[in-house]
């Protein structure tokens, strides 16, 4: 087992998405979160109430400005926000309101040797690496997305000024990192050119809950509960339903295979889960069900009855650094992907032998890959195999947060000056 670093045994993670939030994001926090309770580490967590990806505070959770619970071992202090879901103002208002309340739930947390940064946007990640540098704590920054780089992309703002100010300040809160973690290659290439120094940078992609998510018997409960003819073949998305996903696709290879033996579910929410639903009703499509989402324990029971999983990125630049986390689940429970991009993540697959990789947004070459799965499912089965032996080498959350921990405890015996002692009496 991975030795707990030295003089790091206090975390205290702030970021704007965590469970019992579903998305990409929220498990591979928590994940993340529980690796380091189970470690022996002390962990708080500054997060906002649970919101997303409904847009609307969960049932259960009052209005307050600050509340805290104990959970799994970590001590959650969640803050509240301008619920909101979509763009234009209402999602820069929820974006701003985590900035300027997450500095509340900061300053009631318990001082900690390392403060984690999840950086999805600036207005969240910048107040928390300000509040960090002024009480001497050591800073790693997790960047998952170029955000100012995506707005650019998908036409949010035009390349001007406002862009270059953004620019500006994102160089300079990761210049006051002592490590920047990113989640894929092309983030970490990206970051270089950033001015993110060598020595600061650090690496924990996504990973899979090895336990969770593994091969076994199908649960013909599930083929009951959503209504599977016999013989009809399951086809699984699980995640968040954006932009980026483009998940069009998944609508256009249902019209290719109207006729044949195919259920596509789409489990999830999202800015673009609504009009999905509306695409599918105007075209009739009867092969395509939308669930609400579902815990990670629900998603695992969905794929043990699938013939496969499905990732979806859009085509684009910006977003060829991607490695989409919807296929390490399916991966990890030893069946095949099919995966429609042009990414890191297509290219991981096709290099693991872990599924078929299509055309972004070919939705007639995302149905052929289902039509050779189906038709041979010995080769469904090599392929399944290959990701779940990729998964167990290389991605199990444990292994990964492990790695992670010892390059941090690098950056820690290199730094300069003194961080305070916490209540743990850790010091530098």
């Amino acid at each position: 087992m991975t030795q707990k670093p030295r003089g790091s045994n206090s975390f205290t993670l702030v970021t704007q998405y965590f469970p019992p939030e579903r998305g990409a994001a929220q498990v591979r926090l928590g994940s993340i979160v529980a690796d380091l309770v189970g470690r022996g580490n002390r962990v708080d967590v500054v997060t906002a109430l649970p919101n997303y990806p409904l847009g609307k505070i969960f049932p259960g959770w009052s209005h307050r400005p600050l509340q805290s619970r104990s959970e799994n071992g970590a001590k959650i202090r969640r803050v509240w926000v301008w619920a909101s879901m979509g763009s234009g103002l209402g999602r820069i208002l929820n974006y701003l309101s985590f900035g300027v309340m997450s500095v509340l739930g900061i300053g009631v947390a318990r001082k900690s040797h390392w403060v984690i940064v999840e950086y999805p946007t600036l207005f969240g990640a910048l107040p928390a690496v300000l509040c960090a540098k002024m009480r001497r704590q050591r800073i790693v920054i997790i960047v998952a997305d170029l955000w100012v780089d995506s707005i650019v992309e998908i036409g949010t703002i035009s390349d001007g000024r406002v862009i270059a100010l953004l620019r500006w300040a994102e160089r300079a809160m990761l210049r006051q990192a002592d490590a920047v973690t990113a989640v894929t290659e092309g983030v970490r290439d990206a970051l270089l050119q950033k001015g993110v120094t060598t020595k600061q940078m650090t690496w924990l992609p996504n990973g899979a809950d090895t336990e969770m998510f593994s091969p076994g018997p199908q649960d013909l409960e599930v083929r009951a509960e959503l209504g599977l003819a016999a013989g009809e073949h399951l086809f699984l998305y699980a995640g968040t339903h954006g932009y980026v996903h483009g998940l069009e696709v998944v609508l256009d290879a249902a019209q290719e295979l109207v006729d044949e033996p195919v259920r596509f579910v789409l489990v999830g929410g999202g800015s673009e889960k609504e009009s999905l639903q509306e695409q599918a009703a105007t075209r009739g499509l009867q092969n395509v069900t939308f669930l609400d989402p579902v815990p990670p324990e629900e998603v695992a029971r969905l794929l043990r009855s699938c013939t496969a999983g499905l990732a979806t990125v859009r085509e684009g630049d910006v977003y060829r650094t991607i490695r989409s986390a919807k296929m390490l689940p399916t991966m990890s429970s030893g069946l095949p992907v099919i995966y429609s991009g042009d990414d890191e993540g297509s290219r991981l697959v096709a290099a693991a032998g872990a599924g078929i990789v299509t055309k972004p947004g070919d939705g007639a070459d995302l149905a052929e890959a289902v039509r050779l799965l189906i038709a041979s499912p010995e080769r469904a089965a090599e392929l399944g195999a290959a990701g779940r032996h990729w998964i167990e080498s290389n991605a199990s959350w444990h292994q990964l947060v492990g790695n992670w921990l010892e390059q941090l405890d690098e950056i820690d015996v290199a730094g300069v000056g003194v961080v305070a002692a916490t209540d743990q009496g850790v010091s530098r």
